[in-house]
């Protein structure tokens, strides 16, 4: 340490010219460094989608669900898969271990589902990766048609997508509302049924009037040429006019296609619908890579919006622009560190009360930001709201160091003659140990932060290490430039003779009388600490983060059974009008999926709103009174857990399905009734009307029949199917056959449908089997190829954990089936987890700390002493969140593992100091109370520093997850801990290490014993009190 003090001071144009570099560096970085609202954490869930048209539950279990299941139980790091099997679509949801690497899980899981025969019509899996925010969606636009009449899905189709598609980092572009037009021939089952005409005629009809077939070669006047036979379709009209032959006619009886179908040339399926603001339009919206800076990538979208010169007439209405969230978050709490570091410079300057040293103490403060941007960059971190926060935090306490060091040289200059280099060196070397020891402890502090297992360790891991780094860097600096720039500075301040101000005199005396009655000091102290534990604790109320103000809200809605594509739409038009009537919302989107009866409607609420929780209670109440849906729920859009309202998740299993289901019900029922929790529901959404056909495996031999042929047909008739392509403005279309389905309307209709056996003859269907109403699961969900029940809801109290508490007493308190087992998912989950690691965290600091002071100090008494000081700090934590009315939540927890570090500090400043004086000859009682004396300036100086760092961030009303509940634990603890650390560890330092007996209490009484020691410049007289 001694040469490092040396050489700084020595050199000084190589620190300078260091200092510049660092400077430097940390500018380009800002300018380099991304910029995103949460850290770029893998979430362990990949989940994989299957669209299977037309297939029922079972079906998609048996043919999709289980041979997947099969292929990606075995891949490794694989903890348990979710499967979801639903008409016309599988979804499986895979929870890999932290350890894999995602993107190495993703190409795995790909791999293996490649290896699988999926169904024909079953269309391209799709892997979703999951992010900290549920909806991955950056930008989002809607667009439709004003006063003019443009065709809105053309334009954006044409002229915006593929210009989106372009833009750097953007990995896919989602939309809703535009329809792939195709060819469609949809089949009239009367005309069919007269005539005799089967499907597999029309499609032999088509493909003979649409096709090229190559004959040979001839030879004409010396030239070989191809010779080619072709007949294309080109038009409607060329489709209509396709010749049918009527089978069994007596003479050749011919037919146009357009006599017996409906022949369009538009969307395929009008069971999806998308407004803006009531309006039919298109939604695009823009999911970024991962780790792709957001800002620039929206700025870059809406400069090719421009670009694309759509017209007039197509109106433009921004649905979500996460960018806006980004630079409001991470500037307000860019902010919040600046105007905390300009409290951090008037504290230290009403202290010192002097222009250059207050200058020399605060330079901390930029070198050590600016040095963490360069190496933050250089890690891969990006520049998000827990790193910058903390930077607000590390703002109060980088320049600790720096004012230990000034303010001991300070006080030396003043009081001594000397004029040299040596002094500095000298006042220093002092303090040095001091704070490296309070320094690397702080670091042990924050550390085991940044190695916390899990999602939320992963997510709390960037501010742990900026918190490092920063302080790391503020040590070096307060021993290398801050001694250069005193010898500077500081050696032509005039000497003056020292003398005790008010506050140490106050202090002294305070001490003494403190000292002379320990116990009655302890006691109370440890009084007031369990009161303050036992009394405020359990008012305050647990959470996992505090709730977000969010403006953007999504409505789900799901519609009875059988509901068809029309219905859902009319309930989904009956919430826009809600919505839209109402003056505190600003926009409405809605989305309706016919096919599988739901219906999602965005809204954003304006700004001025100012009580939006008491808003989305009034609108749930109108909603709840709604019949045109079965369930109508209300969640928030952006946000880790959903726009600050958690998900309670409740996974049911066991050996018996019927069980399972039971006891899904009762404990849905059960949390219906828990106030603080809203949209109760579950996975088991109850059986589905359907039609069965049972084949009669005698008639379809006579009939010249196998089942799998009666499915294809049938299948093709119901779906469509895709027969041939042709050319239709300009684009490569779709040729779709299939039945006019509206035009079915009872099972006899149905059973008179034609399908064509082996010898090309048609066969009606009640001829080969039995049609019947009937009902199947609409939904089978399997936990690891196991059946299973998800019960999830919505908590929308701040205090979260209170409420998931309720929710499990009450659940623990039902009668269930005892092969019914159940196990907390989501949120709720991750919030007993995260408290717990946290809380382990908290202990590995502590012994960290231990350990550090322990090597410092040489002994185990001192440090025990300081560490026994810590629990007082909870005094003015818990006030402090009592106040402001704010849960304990993650950000409290850190608070609290910052208050470790900083009460820890202070006593260590202390505790050396006495130290030093104890070497000198100075016993306890009287080193305790000269270093008392030195000591509390610095010690107040750091603190309420770091109280004036932490204020911005303690009130601001956007300090987002991180909240002003850190700040307010670290604030209010501070207040108690630093008047602790002054009286408290004084007293227990007293108790540890007992006066030895000299030659003053052996004096005669009545006499008086004079201690006097010189201490480098500084005279000290100490007499008995």
């Amino acid at each position: 340490m001694k040469k490092v003090i040396q050489f700084s001071m020595r050199n000084g144009v190589a620190l300078f010219l260091m200092m510049g570099l660092i400077l430097a560096g940390g500018i380009f970085s800002l300018k380099e460094i991304n910029v995103e609202k949460y850290p770029n954490v893998d979430i362990p869930y990949l989940t994989v989608v299957i669209p299977y048209p037309g297939a029922s539950p079972e079906q998609v279990m048996k043919e999709i669900g289980e041979p997947v299941e099969r292929e990606l139980m075995n891949l490794e790091g694989v903890k348990n898969i979710y499967t979801d099997a639903a008409a016309n679509v599988f979804y499986s949801t895979m929870e890999i271990d932290m350890a894999v690497d995602m993107k190495d899980a993703e190409q795995l899981a790909k791999a293996a589902v490649d290896k699988i025969a999926l169904p024909d019509t079953a269309k391209k899996p799709e892997f979703i990766l999951q992010g900290p925010e549920p909806d991955p969606t950056i930008f989002a636009i809607g667009a439709y048609a004003g006063d003019g009449h443009a065709d809105v899905q053309k334009v954006v189709k044409e002229r915006l997508i593929p210009r989106l598609e372009m833009i750097d980092g953007v990995s896919k572009v989602l939309t809703g509302g535009i329809d792939e037009k195709s060819v469609n021939i949809r089949l009239l089952p009367e005309e069919m049924k007269k005539r005799g005409i089967t499907l597999d005629q029309v499609k032999t009809a088509i493909s003979a009037n649409h096709m090229a077939i190559p004959t040979g070669d001839i030879d004409l006047s010396g030239n070989t040429l191809p010779v080619r036979v072709s007949k294309e379709l080109t038009s409607l009209e060329d489709v209509k006019e396709v010749t049918l032959f009527v089978p069994g006619a007596q003479a050749l009886e011919q037919v146009k296609l357009g006599e017996v179908a409906d022949i369009s040339y538009d969307s395929e399926s009008k069971s999806d619908f998308t407004r803006i603001n009531g309006k039919e339009g298109v939604r695009v919206g823009i999911v970024a890579e991962g780790g792709a800076n957001v800002v620039s990538i929206v700025e870059k979208a809406r400069e090719e919006m421009k670009k694309a010169e759509l017209p007039a007439s197509v109106k433009m209405e921004v649905l979500r622009d996460q960018s806006i969230e980004i630079k409001d978050s991470v500037y307000a709490m860019l902010r919040e560190a600046l105007l905390g570091s300009l409290m951090a410079v008037i504290v230290t300057f009403l202290f010192l009360r002097n222009i250059r040293s207050t200058l020399i103490a605060i330079i901390s403060i930029p070198l050590s930001i600016f040095a963490s941007f360069t190496v933050l960059n250089m890690l891969g971190y990006t520049l998000n709201i827990m790193t910058l926060a903390g930077i607000a935090v590390a703002v109060g306490r980088v320049v600790d160091d720096s004012i230990v060091v000034i303010e001991n040289v300070f006080r030396r200059v003043r009081a001594s003659k000397e004029r040299n280099d040596g002094l500095v060196e000298e006042a220093t070397r002092e303090v040095a140990k001091a704070i490296t020891s309070s320094t690397i402890t702080t670091v042990a502090v924050f550390l085991p932060m940044a190695f916390v297992p899990g999602v939320i360790g992963k997510f709390f891991a960037p501010l742990a290490w900026t918190i490092v780094i920063s302080l790391l860097f503020s040590l070096i600096v307060a021993i290398t430039v801050v001694p250069l720039m005193s010898k500077m500075f500081l050696l032509k301040l005039t000497p003056r003779e020292y003398k005790e101000g008010l506050i140490q005199r106050v202090y002294r005396s305070t001490l003494s009388w403190v000292l002379s009655r320990r116990a009655l000091t302890l006691i109370v102290s440890i009084a007031v600490l369990a009161g303050t534990v036992a009394l405020i604790a359990p008012k305050l109320g647990t959470t996992f983060l505090p709730q977000e103000r969010v403006t953007n809200f999504d409505v789900n809605i799901t519609m009875e059974k059988g509901a068809s594509a029309e219905k859902t739409s009319e309930a989904a038009s009956v919430v826009e009008d809600i919505l839209l009537a109402k003056e505190e919302v600003k926009l409405v989107s809605t989305s309706v999926n016919g096919q599988f009866r739901n219906a999602s409607i965005m809204f954003e609420i304006k700004n001025s709103v100012e009580d939006a929780d008491q808003f989305l209670k009034d609108l749930r109440a109108q909603f709840s009174r709604l019949s045109v849906a079965k369930e109508i729920s209300v969640t928030g859009i952006g946000g880790l857990a959903g726009g600050g309202q958690s998900q309670y998740t409740l996974v049911v299993n066991g050996s018996n399905f019927e069980d399972i289901k039971s006891a899904s019900k009762e404990i849905v029922k059960e949390l219906k009734g828990i106030d603080g929790m809203a949209d109760v529901q579950s996975s088991l959404e109850g059986d589905e009307p359907e039609i069965q056909i049972d084949l009669d495996e005698k008639k379809l031999a006579e009939n010249g029949l196998m089942p799998a042929m009666v499915g294809k047909s049938l299948r093709e008739l119901i779906n469509g199917d895709v027969v041939t392509t042709m050319s239709m403005e300009d684009t490569k279309t779709d040729v779709r056959l299939g039945l006019k389905m509206n035009e079915i309307s009872s099972l006899d209709d149905l059973g008179e449908q034609q399908i064509t056996n082996m010898m090309g003859m048609p066969v009606k269907l009640k001829e080969i089997g039995t049609l019947k109403r009937a009902s199947n699961r609409m939904v089978i969900t399997h936990l690891n190829q196991n059946e299973y029940v998800m019960v999830f809801a919505q908590i929308t109290d701040s205090k979260t954990g209170d409420i998931a508490k309720k929710a499990d007493e009450a659940i623990a308190g039902l009668d269930l089936p005892g092969s019914v087992h159940y196990y907390k998912e989501g949120a709720s989950a991750m919030m007993e987890e995260g408290f717990k690691n946290m809380a382990l965290a908290i202990g590995v600091s502590i012994l960290l700390v231990y350990l550090v002071m322990v090597i410092a100090f040489g002994e185990g008494k001192a440090p025990f002493v300081i560490l026994f000081s810590i629990p007082f700090s909870l005094i003015g934590a818990l006030v402090g969140l009592y106040i402001v009315k704010e849960p304990i939540g993650m950000p409290a927890m850190i608070g609290l593992l910052m208050l470790n570090g900083i009460v820890v500090t202070n006593a260590i400043v202390l505790v050396d100091k006495v130290k030093q004086f104890e070497k000198q000859g100075l016993v306890a009682r009287e080193a305790l109370l000269e270093a008392g004396v030195i000591r509390i300036r610095p010690i107040l100086m750091t603190a309420i520093a770091t109280v004036g760092a932490l204020l911005p961030m303690a009130i601001s009303s956007h300090a987002g997850i991180v909240s002003s509940s850190m700040a307010v634990v670290v604030i209010g603890g501070l207040a108690t801990s630093t008047l602790l650390t002054l009286f408290i560890v004084p007293v227990l330092y007293s108790l540890f290490h007992p006066k030895p007996k000299t030659q003053a209490d052996e004096s005669p009484a009545g006499e008086k014993a004079t201690v006097e020691k010189p201490l480098k410049g500084i005279i000290i007289t100490s007499k008995p009190v």
